[in-house]
């Protein structure tokens, strides 16, 4: 309605109009959404922060922003025509009912007893196009309510509260009971032509029904039926004119019709926004005017004169003539025919992995990085760090193999070889022994220190904390030796109190202290003795 003058002018204003519509459902509005679902939820996060608007994180709003690049702009409900007049509907979620915003505002239905309504006038002409458009097309499940306050009418605060609203087949499911409002406006209708495009009811087996299944079987036969009432009601009033997507062409009424294979597979096409092919915006927008010929020829809506004989209009002239044609079998091959067919029948399933991923669209990129990361790189560092876990390991086996220090340090790490060990008596003495090492050769001596130890008080500058110092000896006795096969080691240590312990498989020994400090070099030192049995 915005583009009206453009329609009805010349065919180039005309063809720059269509245009735009055909590159919007080509434009995968549905994947793109889901692509950026899993950032909605970072910035869910900022809402909560108060440092990004909630409703702006939602599939609605991202929906409303396309509405607004790509068909709409920055339009409001007053710049509407006057003639054609539209009428926009939705549910509102919050109260139940039905309303519909047009050039005037927002007429919002009321529940009065006995199940009248009662419409009341909000007038916000200053509403966006893009987001009443996005309110009405919010498909329950997928779109969330979509929220509209009074600043979005530009009306005062006190005149609308904040209220939800989503797609308006929810409560009218083909439009037909805003008529009962119209007549309350005085609108003169004189034949109302009904577009119906509901895709019919699906037989489903057994192991289709899940447990998600179930609910969602459960809404399309609720749908279905809601459809199949509305048909009921309205299907034979006088002035109602349906025209359904499900209707026939006969090749002998229409000689321009498509072929009967390629309309009955239309009626099942998918009706979800994803990228629809030049075929299939081609086959959909052709069926659609022959039915719309045929209909009007049979109820008689226009003179005879008045109805076109001419074919339907191609919205992609260049593949009409390639793919199937539009002036009849005579000028469509049969395996042309039956390539689209079968092409189509493909096109009624919702694709969902097979079109997730699309490189015109820069989310994918993030992904396909993502998806490298974990699937690839991740693995990849992962199994290298194995390798090189397993490469030092060998080669820590190998060092410790040939160096015992090695392999204590390991015990160490692992868990504290000292705990099954028993103290031992020091014996106090009041002169050091005289060491001898006459034919005694030292081959090794290490020293390893634990320091893992915790202090028994907060206050570390009074505190008893333990230091593990385990020395190694490696000795030979040569031929020369002619000791009874005692050796004493002398251990001078800074440190006053020290215990002493040993496992139980060692070679016997005792343990000295000297009572009295020895001078080393200028520093006091408690002087311990290990005395060794190696007889």
């Amino acid at each position: 309605m915005l583009n009206w003058d453009r329609y009805t002018g010349d065919d180039k204003s005309f063809a720059e109009a269509a245009s735009e519509i055909i590159k919007f459902v080509q434009f995968d509005v549905r994947n793109r959404i889901v692509r950026r679902l899993p950032m909605q939820i970072f910035l869910r996060f900022l809402a909560r922060l108060h440092l990004f608007k909630r409703r702006e994180a939602t599939p609605s709003a991202i929906l409303e922003r396309y509405y607004e690049a790509h068909l709409y702009g920055d339009r409001c409900l007053y710049e509407l025509p006057e003639q054609p007049m539209l009428h926009m509907l939705a549910t509102n979620v919050t109260t139940g009912v039905l309303s519909v915003f047009n050039r005037n505002g927002l007429f919002m239905a009321h529940r009065e007893d006995h199940g009248r309504q009662k419409f009341e006038h909000i007038p916000g002409r200053m509403a966006s196009i893009p987001r009443i458009v996005a309110a009405s097309s919010a498909f329950p499940g997928f779109f969330p309510p979509v929220e509209i306050t009074a600043a979005d009418l530009g009306v005062p605060d006190g005149e609308f509260p904040t209220e939800f609203f989503t797609d308006g087949g929810v409560y009218d499911n083909m439009g037909l009971r805003a008529f009962s409002w119209l007549k309350h406006q005085d609108a003169r209708l004189e034949t109302i032509l009904v577009s119906d495009a509901g895709k019919p009811f699906q037989m489903l087996t057994e192991a289709a029904l899940g447990l998600i299944g179930q609910s969602i079987r459960a809404s399309d036969i609720l749908w279905d039926r809601v459809w199949q009432l509305e048909r009921e009601i309205f299907g034979h009033k006088k002035g109602f004119v349906f025209l359904p997507i499900t209707e026939i062409v006969n090749l002998s009424e229409d000689p321009t019709a498509l072929p009967p294979v390629i309309q009955t597979e239309l009626k099942s096409i998918r009706t979800d926004l994803d990228r629809f092919s030049n075929q299939e915006v081609n086959a959909l927008a052709q069926h659609g005017y022959e039915v719309g010929r045929k209909v009007c020829r049979q109820q008689e809506v226009f003179d005879a004169s008045e109805v076109p004989e001419s074919p339907p209009w191609v919205p992609i002239p260049n593949q009409s003539s390639t793919e199937h044609g539009s002036v009849g079998a005579q000028s469509d091959t049969p395996s042309r025919t039956t390539r689209l067919s079968r092409r189509l029948r493909k096109s009624s399933r919702r694709r969902v992995w097979t079109t997730l991923f699309d490189w015109r669209d820069w989310p994918s990129f993030l992904y396909a990085a993502i998806a490298f990361l974990l699937f690839f790189y991740a693995p990849f560092q992962v199994y290298s760090l194995y390798q090189r876990a397993q490469m030092q390991a060998t080669i820590i086996d190998a060092i410790a193999s040939g160096d015992p220090d090695i392999r204590q340090i390991l015990t160490l790490v692992k868990s504290n070889p000292t705990s099954n060990w028993v103290s031992e008596e020091i014996e106090e003495i009041t002169e050091p022994a005289e060491l001898n090492y006459e034919g005694v050769e030292v081959l090794t001596h290490s020293r390893i220190y634990d320091l893992r130890w915790e202090p028994s008080e907060r206050n570390l500058a009074n505190s008893h904390t333990l230091a593990y110092v385990r020395d190694r000896i490696t000795l030979k006795l040569r031929e020369s030796y002619s000791g009874d096969g005692r050796v004493t080691f002398a251990f001078p240590s800074r440190v006053k109190e020290v215990k002493i312990r040993k496992s139980n498989d060692e070679v016997p020994r005792v343990v000295r202290r000297l009572d009295q400090p020895i001078d080393l070099r200028g520093e006091k030192r408690t002087l311990y003795e290990f005395e060794f049995d190696l007889s």
